[in-house]
C-alpha cells in the first residue's frame, strides 16, 4: 500500500496539544464512504478552532479529491454510534447512543448544504450498534475469465442475481434501512415514494440479550445476516437471518420483520484464557455472507479468526437412511461455521477494514483483509489463508509542514491510533482515521495480483465497471501512472466505440466521454486538448439532443421521425453541390414537421448561441491547426465527419426556427459593413469540410476560413476545464504523501496549463465568470454568492437557482442538477 495523502486538522501543527489529544486517544471516530467518493466522518472537535476548547459531536462530509475543504452535516448532542451511506451516496443515515436515527439528505446536491427529512426513535435509551441501508437488487460482476479482453460488455460483465432486501408492488425495490440496538431489538424503517414513513420493531432472538459487537451484510435471496458477540470469547458468536417485507392491508402498509436463529460457532481461542475479550466481528464482504472475520485480544496481544460457511453432510442412523440416501445429490446436508485461518500480533486490534462487494463473479470471493493494531501498525491480507500481502508502520509516518513555509517535521501517528478504516467502493484504495480526525489515504495493489501495480488492461477494466454500475472513478484515476494514460485511454476508446452495440453507446456516451476526459486531464502530453474534445463532444452531443427533441412527427407515423429525417438527408446527400447551402436544404424538408412554439425557443436561445459560436470556433481554427499544426481543446471536432454533420443539421434547425420566431436567432457582431448571411456562409463552409475530412484541406477553403475573423467576431471558447484537487497532474508531480490541512489552501495544488489561441479570435469571458452549465455570463460575481456553485474536481461555476422558468429550460438544468460534467459533485463557497 502505497501513502497518497494525509489531511490534518490545524490545532496538529504546533505540537502545543499534546493533553488535548492525549484525551482523545480513546475516542471512536466513525468513517463511511459513499459510491461517489465522499467520505463522511464524525470528529470530537470543531475542525475550524485551532486550539478545540470543547467536544461537540460533528459530522462532516469531504469529497475525497480535496480532502482539506470538510463540510459540516449537523452537530449532534449525543456519541455517534453508526454512520451509512445510501446506495446512491445522496443519503445519510446517523444513528446515537441514545437510540435516534436521523436521515439527512443533500440539499439541491450540495455536498455542504444539508436538510434533516426524517427523525425517529428506534429504541428509547438504547445504544444503536449498527445499521445498513436495503439493498435494490442490482449487483454487477467481472467474468474473470474475460477481464483482459476487449469485448462487449454483456459479455465481460455478469448480472448477478441477487435479491432486493424488500419490494414493494410490481417488485420496485423498496428504499429504507435497518438498526439493530445494544439489546438485540431489530428496528427498519421504510420510505415510501410518497413521502410517508412505515416501521417496524422485532427481537434477534426470543429475548433481548446484551450485544456488543455486531455485524450486518446482504444474503443473495434478500435476507440480511446478522452475526453478534457479548464481548466474552467464553460465549458463541450467534448468527441470526432476518427477513423484512412490506405487507399491504386493508387499511395501511406494514413493515413485517422475522428474524431466525442461524448457524453459531464459538472461536478457536476460546479455550484459551490469554484471549478474553472479543472486540471486532466483521464479514469479509458486505455483500456475500459466507465469511467473517473475528479479532480477539487478551494479556499478550490479539488474533483475529477467519471463519467461513460450508455445507456439511448430515450422518444419519442407518435405521433413518433410504435406499437413495448414497447418492450424494439426496443426501442431506447442512450449513456450519468452519475455522479458515488465523494470524497473531502483540497488540490489540483497533480496526478491520473489508471491502463492500467483490468485483469479480468467482467462488470464493476474492477480497482483501486490512487490520490495524493499536501499536500503529497496518497489515494488509489475502483472504485466502490469510496471507500477507504487506505491513506498514504508522509510527514512521511523518509530515512535512510546508504550510507557513516551515521546514518542520513532525511525527503523526505518536499521538492517537487508528480507530476506523474504510474501502472505497471499487478497492483501489483505503482511508483511514485516527482518534483526532485525521485522514490517510493509501492506494491498494489490485486484488488480481496483490503486491503488484496496476497493469493498463485492469484499469480499463474498472473504468468500464464504473461505466456499467454508475459508480465514482476518482479512486481508480488516483491508480494511474503517467505512462499509461494514453494506453488506458486507447484501449477504453477501442472497447467501446468498435465493440458495443449502437444503442449502448448512445445510452452512455456522455459517460464514457467524461471518463476519458479525465483521464487526460492527469496527463501533461496534450491533456487539456485531449479533455477539450471530450467536453465539447459531450455539449454537442447533448445540445442536439434537446434541441432535436422539441421536434414532434405526426401522431401514429410508422416512419422515421423529422429529426432522423434530416439526419438521413445530411449523411447521404449533404455533400451534393445543391445541398451545400441551407436555403435549398430547406426545400427538401417539410416545414410543418419542425414547428416548435416560440416561446419555447427563445428559453433556449443560450444553447442555439452556444451552436453558433463553436461552429465559428471551430472554422477559424481549422488553418492553424493544418498549416501551423497547433492544437486547441475542442477543436478536433472538426474532423470528426459525425460531429460536423451535426452542426449542419443545428444550423438547420436554427434557420427553420428563425423564420418563426426571429428572436431566438444567434447573435453576431459583424466587423464589416456588407450585409451578408452569417448562418449561410457557416453552412456553406460546414459543407466544403466535410467533403475534405480524410484528405487534403482544400486552400480555397482554408482562405474562407482566414477570412472569418475579418468578417465576424469570433469567441474564444474554452473547453479546458481545468483539473483541481488529487486527480488532477500534481499527484504525479508531487512526491507523496501530499498533505493538506483542514481549512487551509495547499500551494502544491497549483499548476499552469497552457493552451493556444486563435489568432483574431476574442475572450468574452475575460474578467467575468460564464455559467458553464448554460453558457451564460455571470459577470463578475462574488465568490461567496450563494446562489453560485463550483464542481469539486474541475473550476466550473454555474447558478444555483436558474433564471429560466420554463419546462424546456428545466429539463435542460435537470441534466447536470447531481452531478457537474466532469462528474464533480457541487458545493456552494
Amino acid at each position: 500500500m502505497e501513502h497518497i495523502y494525509s489531511s490534518f486538522n490545524a490545532s496538529f501543527r504546533d505540537g502545543s496539544n499534546h493533553r488535548f489529544h492525549e484525551w482523545l486517544s480513546d475516542n471512536r471516530c466513525l468513517t463511511s464512504v459513499s459510491s461517489s467518493n465522499l467520505l463522511a466522518f464524525t470528529c470530537v472537535t470543531d475542525l475550524k478552532e485551532c486550539e478545540p476548547k470543547t467536544q461537540s459531536i460533528n459530522v462532516y462530509v469531504i469529497d475525497l479529491n480535496i480532502p482539506h475543504l470538510p463540510n459540516l452535516v449537523t452537530s449532534h448532542a449525543e456519541e455517534v454510534t453508526s454512520l451509512e451511506w445510501d446506495t446512491i451516496g445522496s443519503r445519510l443515515l446517523i444513528g446515537d447512543a441514545l437510540g435516534f436515527v436521523h436521515i439527512w439528505s443533500m440539499k439541491d446536491y450540495l455536498i455542504n448544504e444539508w436538510q434533516l427529512i426524517y427523525s425517529h426513535s428506534c429504541f428509547l435509551g438504547e445504544r444503536i450498534l449498527a445499521s445498513i441501508w436495503f439493498h435494490n437488487g442490482s449487483k454487477v460482476c467481472i467474468n474473470p475469465e474475460k477481464k483482459d479482453l476487449i469485448l462487449p460488455y454483456l459479455e465481460k460483465f455478469n448480472y448477478v442475481k441477487f435479491g432486493a432486501s424488500v419490494r414493494q408492488f410490481g417488485g420496485k425495490p423498496v428504499t429504507g434501512c435497518m438498526c439493530i440496538s445494544s439489546s438485540g431489538i431489530v428496528s427498519c424503517l421504510m420510505l415510501m415514494p410518497d413521502g410517508t414513513f412505515i416501521t417496524g420493531e422485532e427481537t434477534l432472538g426470543q429475548f433481548r440479550a446484551k450485544v456488543k459487537v455486531i455485524d450486518i451484510c446482504y444474503a443473495k435471496n434478500g435476507d440480511f445476516l446478522v452475526v453478534t458477540s457479548n464481548e466474552s470469547t467464553k460465549s458463541s458468536i450467534n448468527c441470526y437471518r432476518v427477513t423484512v417485507k412490506l405487507c399491504t392491508t386493508y387499511d395501511k402498509p406494514k413493515c413485517n420483520i422475522t428474524c431466525q436463529q442461524f448457524s453459531s460457532f464459538y472461536l478457536k481461542c476460546s479455550t484459551n484464557d490469554s484471549y478474553r475479550l472479543i472486540t471486532h466481528l466483521k464479514f469479509v464482504l458486505k455483500e456475500a455472507a459466507e465469511a467473517v472475520v473475528v479479532a480477539a485480544t487478551g494479556l499478550i496481544g490479539s488474533t483475529v479468526e477467519l471463519w467461513e460457511l460450508r455445507e456439511k453432510p448430515v450422518n444419519l442412523h442407518k435405521m433413518f437412511q433410504t435406499k437413495e440416501f448414497g447418492s450424494s445429490s439426496l443426501q442431506p446436508k447442512t450449513v456450519v461455521w468452519q475455522h479458515h485461518a488465523s494470524i497473531t500480533h502483540s497488540h490489540t486490534v483497533v480496526a478491520i477494514a473489508t471491502p463492500r462487494q467483490s468485483l469479480f463473479d468467482i467462488t470464493p470471493p476474492l477480497s482483501y483483509i486490512v487490520v490495524a493494531f493499536r501499536d500503529n501498525v497496518i497489515k494488509c491480507f489475502y483472504r485466502e489463508n490469510l496471507q500477507q500481502v504487506c505491513s506498514l508502520n504508522m509510527s514512521m509516518t511523518s509530515i512535512q509542514d510546508t504550510s507557513y513555509n516551515l521546514q518542520k517535521m513532525s511525527n503523526m501517528a505518536n499521538l492517537t491510533s487508528i480507530v476506523d478504516m474504510q474501502f472505497t467502493y471499487s478497492g483501489c484504495a483505503l482511508i483511514a482515521m485516527d482518534a483526532t480526525s485525521q485522514i490517510f489515504v493509501y492506494r491498494v495493489s489490485p486484488i488480481i495480483d496483490p503486491g503488484s501495480v496496476y497493469s493498463p488492461s485492469f484499469i480499463q477494466t474498472l473504468l468500464e465497471y464504473c461505466i456499467i454500475t454508475g459508480n465514482d472513478w476518482w479512486d481508480i484515476i488516483i491508480c494511474l501512472r503517467p505512462n499509461i494514460i494514453d494506453n488506458v485511454c486507447d484501449k477504453l476508446s477501442e472497447a467501446f466505440l468498435q465493440k458495443q452495440p449502437i444503442g449502448f453507446q448512445q445510452k452512455w456516451m456522455s459517460r464514457f466521454l467524461t471518463i476519458k476526459a479525465s483521464l487526460h486531464r492527469c496527463s501533461a502530453t496534450n491533456g487539456p486538448v485531449k479533455s477539450g474534445d471530450c467536453y465539447a463532444l459531450i455539449w454537442l452531443n447533448t445540445i442536439s439532443s434537446v434541441l432535436k427533441s422539441l421536434l414532434r412527427g405526426k401522431d401514429h407515423q410508422d416512419k422515421d421521425g423529422p429529426a432522423e429525417d434530416l439526419n438521413a438527408l445530411m449523411h447521404t446527400r449533404g455533400n451534393e453541390i445543391q445541398h451545400t447551402n441551407v436555403d435549398r436544404v430547406l426545400q427538401c424538408i417539410k416545414h410543418k414537421e419542425f414547428f416548435v412554439e416560440g416561446p419555447v425557443l427563445q428559453s433556449l436561445q443560450h444553447l442555439i448561441q452556444w451552436t453558433a459560436d463553436f461552429t465559428l470556433f471551430l472554422l477559424a481554427s481549422l488553418p492553424q491547426q493544418c498549416h501551423n499544426h497547433c492544437l486547441f481543446p475542442g477543436g478536433g471536432l472538426i474532423f470528426d465527419t459525425k460531429s460536423v454533420n451535426n452542426l449542419r443539421e443545428l444550423l438547420v434547425l436554427i434557420r427553420i426556427w428563425g423564420l418563426i420566431n426571429e428572436p431566438c436567432l444567434p447573435l453576431f457582431t459583424k466587423l464589416t459593413s456588407d450585409n451578408f448571411d452569417v448562418i449561410e456562409l457557416l453552412f456553406k463552409l460546414l459543407s466544403k469540410t466535410v467533403s475534405a475530412i480524410g484528405n487534403e484541406p482544400d486552400e480555397s477553403l482554408l482562405d474562407e476560413c482566414c477570412l472569418l475573423p475579418n468578417q465576424v467576431l469570433i469567441p474564444q471558447m474554452d473547453f479546458t476545464m481545468k483539473a483541481i484537487g488529487v486527480a488532477s497532474p500534481i499527484i504525479f508531480i508531487n512526491s507523496h504523501p501530499l498533505i493538506f490541512e483542514y481549512y487551509s489552501d495547499a500551494p502544491f495544488l497549483k499548476y499552469q496549463v497552457k493552451t493556444h489561441s486563435i489568432d483574431g479570435a476574442v475572450h468574452i469571458s475575460a474578467g467575468c465568470k460564464i455559467d458553464s452549465i448554460r453558457h451564460i455570463g455571470l459577470g463578475n460575481v462574488s465568490d461567496y454568492n450563494h446562489n453560485v456553485r463550483r464542481c469539486t474536481r474541475c473550476t466550473t461555476v454555474s447558478l444555483l437557482h436558474p433564471f429560466f422558468k420554463s419546462a424546456a429550460a428545466r429539463s435542460w438544468d435537470q441534466r447536470w442538477l447531481k452531478n457537474c460534467i466532469c462528474g464533480g459533485n457541487w458545493r456552494v463557497q
